[in-house]
């Protein structure tokens, strides 16, 4: 597995969701259709860098599903802008 990291913030009126790398930044990523992500779940993805359209794994549910990446290496201050809060 490429990549791995925690969910630290979610905006649930627009589906978008913060990963915390483990490895580095937020990790910005918009949920299509029915996918839970609570905070704290741990994540993985293969393709580290990969925007658009990517398969994220929620490790702790054991559930995957596509998602639209935004964004990688964000750091903390940019968060609120990034998850359009």
């Amino acid at each position: 597995m490429g990549k791995r990291g925690t969910v630290r913030a979610i905006n649930t009126q627009r589906g978008m969701v913060a990963i915390k790398a483990d490895d580095g930044g937020y990790t910005i990523i918009e949920l299509l259709g029915h996918f839970e992500v609570q905070l704290g779940d741990r994540m993985a993805w293969e393709n580290d860098y990969g925007l658009g359209g990517e398969t994220y794994i929620n490790l702790t549910s054991g559930e995957s599903s596509g998602v639209f990446v935004q964004n990688h290496d964000v750091p903390e201050v940019q968060l609120r802008r990034q998850l359009l809060l």
